[in-house]
């Protein structure tokens, strides 16, 4: 009696830490390594909930070129199951840990703030919009959410995606603290790549925003009531960027 509780708490330890997420489409390939090339392993149903161990780049399927390692040992394009997000949730293959050592992170960032700013990183060398895009892409993330993607009470919709934190400012949502109002794809505000990129399409609207001071760039992009401090965490952001190769 006294060593079972001792036997659980030491498997617990060493049990590998997964989520599993439904898969959305029929007959869904599970292949030997991550791309269409590779032969397949097996084959699952709609609907079937899989767990992922972890995520790697591999062939583009429909615009998304992340592939999930399943516990199974076998590999499925990102674009069949349904994560709630275009970018990574869990470690890349490969890492010796989940992210949460120094090694995997951005300067000055915890795991999931790092695995959002490479998202909009991400997003920023899609558009190639530079150092210019990214330090105003993560210096307004900085102040706007520290990072995180925040849902909102007042905005029901958003609860049902993956977040960080729940916030109540108006009907602001997720990183860029986007407003429903003004922004109604709930689903693309609450996912970090694609709401980078909503802001990255009203920044590319603003004439001179390529050479325009970043912290004045971030403010007329978001309109706040308190501009100026978007050039405070200026700093913090050319760190980042620069770690994340721009």
């Amino acid at each position: 009696m006294m060593f079972t509780p001792l036997l659980a708490l030491t498997f617990a330890a060493i049990a590998p830490l997964v989520s599993a997420y439904p898969i959305t489409g029929d007959g869904v390939n599970c292949r030997s390594g991550p791309g269409t090339s590779h032969s397949i392993v097996k084959i699952y149903k709609k609907g079937l909930d899989v767990a992922i161990t972890c995520q790697t780049d591999g062939t583009d399927v429909n615009g998304n070129n992340i592939w999930d390692k399943t516990a199974d040992g076998c590999y499925i394009a990102d674009y069949y199951i349904k994560t709630g997000s275009s970018s990574y949730v869990t470690k890349k293959c490969g890492d010796s840990g989940s992210g949460g050592g120094s090694s995997g992170n951005l300067p000055g960032l915890t795991a999931t703030q790092s695995k959002h700013a490479k998202a909009i990183i991400k997003e920023a060398k899609s558009e190639s919009l530079g150092r210019q895009g990214c330090l105003a892409g993560i210096a307004t993330a900085l102040v706007e959410s520290n990072i995180y993607i925040y849902a909102n009470k007042k905005v029901p919709a958003s609860l049902k995606y993956p977040h960080d934190k729940v916030g109540s400012d108006y009907d602001s949502v997720g990183i860029f603290q986007q407003r429903a109002t003004y922004y109604p794809n709930i689903a693309a505000s609450m996912d970090a790549a694609k709401s980078a990129g909503q802001f990255f399409a009203k920044m590319k609207g603003i004439s001179g925003w390529k050479s325009m001071e970043v912290g004045k760039l971030c403010q007329k992009v978001q309109g706040s009531a308190y501009p100026d401090r978007y050039a405070e965490r200026l700093s913090e952001a050319k760190k980042i960027c620069a770690a994340g190769g721009l």
